[in-house]
């Protein structure tokens, strides 16, 4: 091809503009069928983890040995495209096998072996967003709105960035280190949040105890056992928003966060008189509906309103709320509050506030309280600057796909 261009970013030492090849000018497609059943893995090509074991993937076997001989036998390093299309890969995904072995895939996926180029450039060709504008001139959603539809002959037409294959490499082993990095981040973040589970079920008494397995030195009274109504007081507040006391949502995950910039505030406006429940710091909330599924947190941002769908308790003197914030993350705490759900519809059960109060606990003295509060809220903390930083990986991989690739 004759259609030239030069990326926005490059590195050293590489001028002159980039050259573009056919996919079918370096690739051939796939078409040995797994006769006699050679081999019995079947893969797939997920947007988010790429190929795996099928098993993996949907948690049971979607084929079986009596189809697997029309399936496309898949080597090590060849390319697999997935017309299935989500929101991770609107046109379908295109991923490499790095599984480091065979495997078997259904006559649905358009399997290709490549040549004459770095297969790691091409790789991360295909995690940008590059080559999405050729599929959808070229291709289009069909009659079925979750798969993508191309002929082949089109599909092997696509345009793809050729820079000598030195360049090449050096794309390719940047992106490796990036994604090292990267993997890196996320297995620290894996095994912080594998810590904190484990300080959670240690650091509170185990059912029938009195005093948990770790605690910090100086502490040895026996934690007293009370109900939630000794320690919390409903705060049933309603107002409407205004500057001091602005509307927010709240989520398990995220506590209290401000409104998307998508919430139409005019709205508010015109409705000035409807009423929300004000919360305030350190505030316990929870929604009486959907429970098991974790609808219960701290406000840990300061004052708001959110919807009166939320039960909102305040802590009372003596009771450090960051204690509070961590015994209501802990599995045997929910399973306490499941027992007082009612309803027979799932995502209609109901907790009620009484029966919330009702609830026993194990609390030990004020200091060991705030000891173990500002531990936990440490360890959040550190929890959340990795996120931070993983997250801030992750997007400068995705702005060098898209400046070194565009």
């Amino acid at each position: 091809m004759k259609n030239k261009y030069t990326p926005e970013i490059r590195f050293p030492g590489f001028i002159g503009e980039w050259e573009q090849r056919k996919l079918g000018e370096i690739s051939e497609k796939v078409t040995e069928k797994n006769k006699n059943n050679i081999y019995t893995e079947t893969l797939t090509n997920s947007a988010e983890f790429g190929i795996i074991n099928q098993r993996d993937f949907f948690d049971k076997d979607i084929s079986n040995e009596k189809n697997l001989d029309g399936y496309y036998i898949v080597g090590p390093d060849d390319f697999v495209y997935n017309p299935r299309i989500s929101n991770l890969a609107p046109v379908g995904p295109i991923n490499r096998n790095k599984l480091g072995r065979t495997g078997v895939m259904s006559p649905l996926y358009y399997v290709f072996r490549t040549h004459d180029v770095e297969k790691t450039f091409l790789e991360k060709y295909f995690s940008s967003n590059s080559w999405h504008i050729f599929m959808k001139l070229n291709g289009d959603s069909g009659a079925r709105s979750d798969r993508f539809a191309i002929k082949d002959t089109l599909f092997r037409e696509m345009p793809i960035p050729f820079p000598s294959i030195e360049e090449q490499t050096k794309i390719g082993n940047f992106f490796k280190q990036l994604e090292g990095t990267i993997a890196l981040y996320q297995q620290e973040l894996i095994t912080l949040k594998k810590t904190k589970q484990g300080f959670l079920q240690k650091m509170f008494p185990k059912e029938g105890e009195s005093a948990p397995e770790i605690r910090f030195p100086g502490f040895t009274e026996d934690w007293e056992k009370q109900k939630l109504g000794d320690l919390l007081e409903e705060r049933n507040e309603q107002m409407p928003e205004n500057e001091e006391y602005q509307l927010m949502s709240f989520t398990a995950t995220e506590g209290v966060t401000p409104k998307s910039d998508r919430y139409n505030r005019e709205f508010l406006v015109k409705s000035d008189n409807k009423k929300y429940k004000k919360t305030e710091k350190g505030d316990l909330i929870y929604s009486s509906n959907n429970l098991d599924v974790g609808s219960i947190g701290l406000n840990n941002m300061g004052n708001a309103v959110i919807s009166p769908v939320y039960s909102i308790f305040y802590v009372k003197d003596g009771i450090t709320s960051d204690f509070i914030g961590m015994m209501i993350q802990r599995k045997e705490f929910i399973k306490k509050m499941l027992r007082f759900r009612q309803g027979v519809v799932y995502g209609q059960w109901r907790i009620h506030e009484t029966d919330f109060l009702n609830i026993g606990a194990l609390i030990p003295s004020s200091p060991e309280q705030r000891k173990i509060g500002k531990f936990f809220k440490q360890l959040d903390e550190t929890i959340s600057l990795r996120q931070r930083e993983l997250d801030s990986l992750k997007e400068t991989k995705k702005a060098f796909l898209q400046k070194m690739f565009a």
